[in-house]
C-alpha cells in the first residue's frame, strides 16, 4: 500500500527529474540550434528557455505549460531554419515537446495533451509553408509525420501512467475499506459474544432470584402476609425480566449456535485454565494464585479476566512453540493481570514471522481482549518485551460499572 509519505516522495523525485531534464535540454538545444541551424542566438535562447521551462511547469500548471511549449517551439523553428538538418522539428525540440505532451497526459486530461499535440503540429506545418517555402516539402512532411507519431506515443504513455496510478489508488481505497470492514466485523462479533456471555451471567442470577422468591413460602412459613406478598411481587418481576432477557439472547445468538446452559467461568477458573495449558504441553507458571478468588469480585469482571488469560495462552501456543509463559496476578484496589511469554527456542522461519505479526498487528483475539477489558471499565495493553517476548497487561476493576455509571 502506497502511503502519503511515499506518494509525496515520488512526486518530489518526479519534479526533480523534470527540472534536471530541462537543464540538460537547455544546454543541448541552444548549442545544436546555433551550430547546425545557424539560429539567432538570443532569440533561440528565449525560445528554448520557454519550451524547456514548460516541462517542469506541466506538473503544476498544465494549461500554462501547454501554451508556453507551443510558443517556445514555434520561436525555435522560426529562428533556426538554415542548414540541411531535419526541420522544423530538431531532435532536441522534438524530445522536449514529447516529454511535455507525456507530462500533460499524465497530469491533466487527455484532451489537453491531444489538443497541444495537434495544435503544435498544425502550427509548425503552417510555419514551414510560410517561413521557409524553399525547403524540400517531402522532408518537412516526413519530419512532421515522425514527430506526430512520437508525440502520439508519448501522449499514450502519459495517459496510461495516469490511469495505472488511478487504478492503484482505487485498489488502495478498496483495500482500506476491506480492512476497516473486517475490523468492524471482528469488533461487532466479539461484542456480540461478550454480550451473550454477560447476559447469561445476569440470566443465571435472575433465575436464582426467581427460585428463591418463589420458594420463600415453603422455606419461611412464619413470615407475615405483607412479606409473602412482597416475595410474590419479586418472583413475578424476576420472571418477567428473565423472559425478556431470554428473548434478547435469542436475538443476539446465531440461529444454529448452541445455547449456553452452564454457569460461566470466573476468576477462580484461571487455576484450572493454567493446569489445562500445562497438560497440553505449554510451559506456564502461575504467580499470585492466592488472589484468584471469586469473593468480592463481580462475575462480569471474573469472566473478562478468565477470557483474557485464556486468549493470551492460546496466542502463546499458536505463535511461539517451545516458549515459556508466565501468568502474574495481583489484587488490591484493582485486578492486575500480566501474561508474558518468551520467544521459543525452536521457532521456524514461518513461526518467527507469525510471532512478529502477532506483535505488530491487532488480531481478532487482541481486539476481543481489549473489548472485554473496556466493557467492565478496565484497560488492556500489549506489545513486545525487551527480550524478544510478548506481554499482555490488563487492569480490571473489582466491580463492574452500573448502567448509570456507564452513561
Amino acid at each position: 500500500m502506497v502511503t502519503p509519505r511515499l506518494s509525496r516522495r515520488r512526486e518530489a523525485w518526479l519534479r526533480i527529474a523534470a527540472a534536471a531534464a530541462a537543464i540538460v535540454l537547455v544546454v543541448v538545444s541552444v548549442a545544436l540550434g546555433a551550430s547546425l541551424y545557424d539560429g539567432l542566438l538570443l532569440v533561440l535562447f528565449v525560445g528554448v528557455l520557454a519550451q524547456v521551462a514548460s516541462l517542469p511547469l506541466a506538473l503544476i500548471r498544465p494549461r500554462v505549460a501547454a501554451m508556453l511549449s507551443i510558443a517556445g517551439a514555434l520561436v525555435i523553428m522560426g529562428s533556426a531554419h538554415a542548414g540541411e538538418a531535419p526541420w522544423p522539428w530538431a531532435v532536441t525540440t522534438m524530445i522536449t515537446q514529447m516529454l511535455v505532451v507525456a507530462a500533460l497526459g499524465y497530469r491533466a486530461s487527455w484532451l489537453l495533451g491531444a489538443g497541444t499535440l495537434i495544435g503544435v503540429v498544425a502550427l509548425s506545418g503552417v510555419l514551414a509553408l510560410l517561413v521557409v517555402p524553399s525547403r524540400d516539402q517531402e522532408s518537412v512532411a516526413g519530419n512532421l509525420v515522425i514527430f506526430s507519431c512520437i508525440g502520439g506515443i508519448a501522449l499514450a504513455v502519459g495517459i496510461l501512467a495516469r490511469e495505472w496510478q488511478a487504478v492503484g489508488r482505487q485498489l488502495q481505497r478498496e483495500r482500506r475499506l476491506t480492512e476497516d470492514e473486517r475490523a468492524r466485523r471482528l469488533v461487532a462479533e466479539e461484542k456480540t459474544r461478550i454480550a451473550r456471555e454477560l447476559h447469561d451471567i445476569v440470566a443465571h442470577s435472575m433465575s436464582t432470584i426467581t427460585v428463591q422468591a418463589t420458594s420463600a413460602h415453603a422455606r419461611l412459613p412464619h413470615v407475615d402476609a405483607p412479606t409473602r406478598h412482597e416475595f410474590d411481587e419479586i418472583a413475578a418481576l424476576s420472571r418477567k425480566a428473565l423472559t425478556e432477557m431470554r428473548s434478547l439472547l435469542g436475538v443476539l445468538r446465531e440461529p444454529d449456535a448452541p445455547v449456553a446452559r452452564t454457569p460461566q467461568p470466573g476468576l477462580s477458573g484461571i487455576v484450572e485454565l493454567v493446569a489445562q495449558a500445562r497438560r497440553s504441553g505449554l510451559q506456564v507458571r502461575l504467580l499470585g494464585a492466592d488472589a484468584l478468588s471469586d469473593d468480592g469480585i463481580d462475575e462480569a469482571v471474573g469472566l473478562s479476566a478468565y477470557r483474557i488469560v485464556q486468549e493470551a495462552l492460546s496466542n502463546v501456543r499458536r505463535h511461539t512453540r517451545g516458549a515459556a509463559a508466565e501468568v502474574r496476578v495481583h489484587r488490591d484496589q484493582n485486578l492486575d493481570l500480566r501474561i508474558t511469554n518468551q520467544r521459543g527456542t525452536d521457532l521456524s522461519g514461518a513461526d518467527q514471522a507469525s510471532h512478529r505479526a502477532a506483535a505488530n498487528t491487532e488480531s481478532s483475539g487482541l481486539l476481543g481482549m481489549r473489548e472485554r477489558a473496556a466493557i467492565v471499565n478496565g484497560t488492556l495493553s500489549f506489545g513486545p518485551t525487551g527480550d524478544g517476548g510478548y506481554e499482555i497487561h490488563a487492569v480490571l476493576p473489582l466491580r463492574a460499572p452500573t448502567e448509570t455509571e456507564r452513561k
